[in-house]
């Protein structure tokens, strides 16, 4: 397992955070979508990776990241 690390912010800055993680998680979702259909709802920057899944699964990553810090909040 990694190693933990404990860190103390103000609540705006955690809320910063998450916002950026969320709209990191928004990039991978789009790449997901432009991926699997070629298009994608409005116009954002397409991450490099190997394919949709790939792109979901980061995604997911992110999801997992921000649920944890929502959890400690």
């Amino acid at each position: 397992m990694d190693k933990i690390i404990n860190l103390k912010l103000p609540k705006m800055m955690v809320g910063q955070i998450i916002d950026g993680l969320r709209e990191r998680q928004k990039v991978w979702l789009m790449t997901a979508e432009f991926m699997e259909t070629g298009t994608t709802e409005e116009p954002c920057i397409i991450e490099e990776c190997s394919n949709a899944d790939e792109a979901k699964s980061i995604a997911a990553y992110y999801e997992e990241i921000i649920n944890e810090i929502e959890r400690q909040i």
